[in-house]
């Protein structure tokens, strides 16, 4: 009898040890010299933005002083609870990450000088975790020089040597941020995902874009404006032709990267090179939108949806059963649904707009009052979201 009883106990702490996946968003944003003297009323702007991305990580560069921290946790990222990493000045702008701790412990945090600006990095263990934190990903911020030059290329391609030769041993790391690279044939670049690399990272839109080409608008960040916008954190102007923001995966952990999810925020694919977020108007998201990612600073937020945790099936198969929404007004359209579950409809604001239940593994429902917006549908397995044009 005592041991039937301990063979219970030993399977139920085998259960209870046991982690679902979770689909994580990464987001990487330069944030224009934010400081509290140069805030200039941009709040609001990168509030609404960040509202209708929803990352769990958000890894900030431009940093100036300590407010950025705590203004973000109180005014920007309410929809849970978030924590700041210490700020760390430096000889420059500095980076910033900042975690839902509803998903995440932060377990350690350095900087490592460069001769410009401090790569920051952090290692965050996902929840629950025990002793060992084997669930850990390693988050890298970097700012690298900026200018289009042979002796400007030459120091980032030193201020990345620099990272890689400190770099985590760990397999899960992700290398966000600034990099300021023309070319993916740049050095700074081929030393993080060429063949001859130390160690090999993968970008999840590949290594064969160019700047200033039509056939790659959908991947620019950078410069949300044709010319300098007063009152709008000063900043560089020239139109969105550049592609500087990047998100790089540790061999080991892109598979688990979602590559379809890979966003320029707010981009929606128009050949504008050097024409501002809003000229034409946008089509993907709202005028106001438009108009907040503008002002709120000269680069387009990134981001991108990593599995986490155990995963039961493959990787390839979670993507193959991932929700997809389609919107074709007045009609949302929901592939991949489990039988049974509940799902709701959200605006980006967190209002609820609809709740339905799974007889299919797909639905249509009719909203024909939805305005212009980010939208998401989510599950007790999964989220997507979905954009709206009137």
């Amino acid at each position: 009898m005592n041991r039937i009883v301990a063979l219970m106990c030993a399977g139920f702490l085998l259960v209870a040890s046991t982690r679902a996946s979770d689909t994580i968003r990464i987001c990487t944003y330069n944030i224009l010299k934010f400081s509290q003297s140069n805030e200039d009323g941009r709040i609001p702007q990168f509030k609404k933005i960040l509202d209708s991305i929803r990352p769990q990580v958000m890894l900030n560069q431009e940093v100036v002083d300590n407010t950025a921290g705590p203004r973000f946790v109180s005014e920007v990222l309410t929809w849970a609870p978030f924590a700041s990493i210490p700020f760390v000045d430096g000889p420059d702008t500095e980076s910033l990450l900042f975690y839902d701790q509803t998903y995440f412990d932060l377990v350690h945090t350095r900087v490592i000088p460069t001769e410009l600006r401090n790569i920051l990095e952090v290692t965050l263990a996902l929840r629950p975790h025990d002793a060992t934190l084997a669930d850990t990903i390693v988050f890298y911020s970097v700012h690298l020089k900026a200018s289009d030059g042979s002796a400007e290329a030459a120091q980032r391609l030193r201020e990345v040597t620099t990272m890689i030769s400190t770099m985590t041993t760990r397999p899960n790391v992700l290398i966000c941020g600034d990099f300021n690279i023309y070319s993916p044939n740049e050095q700074a670049y081929t030393a993080l995902t060429g063949a001859g690399a130390l160690r090999r990272f993968v970008d999840p839109l590949g290594n064969s874009w160019r700047r200033n080409d039509a056939e790659f608008s959908k991947i620019y960040t950078q410069c949300t404006r044709k010319s300098n916008v007063a009152g709008c954190g000063g900043g560089v102007d020239g139109g969105v032709d550049d592609r500087f923001d990047v998100i790089l995966a540790s061999q080991q952990l892109s598979s688990r990267v979602l590559s379809s999810t890979y966003t320029s925020f707010g981009n929606d694919g128009l050949p504008r090179l050097n024409e501002s977020i809003d000229e034409p108007p946008n089509t993907i998201v709202s005028a106001e939108m438009a108009a907040a990612l503008k002002c709120a600073s000269d680069h387009l937020p990134s981001f991108v949806d990593v599995v986490l945790g155990d995963i039961q099936a493959s990787v390839e198969d979670h993507k193959g059963v991932q929700l997809v929404a389609t919107w074709d007004a007045p009609y949302l359209g929901v592939e991949g649904l489990e039988i049974g579950d509940v799902y709701h409809v959200y605006s980006s604001s967190g209002s609820l707009i609809a709740s339905m239940v799974a007889s299919s593994n797909s639905k249509r429902i009719t909203l024909s009052t939805l305005a212009s917006g980010v939208y998401t549908v989510t599950g007790p397995r999964a989220s997507v979201r979905f954009v709206v044009v009137r």
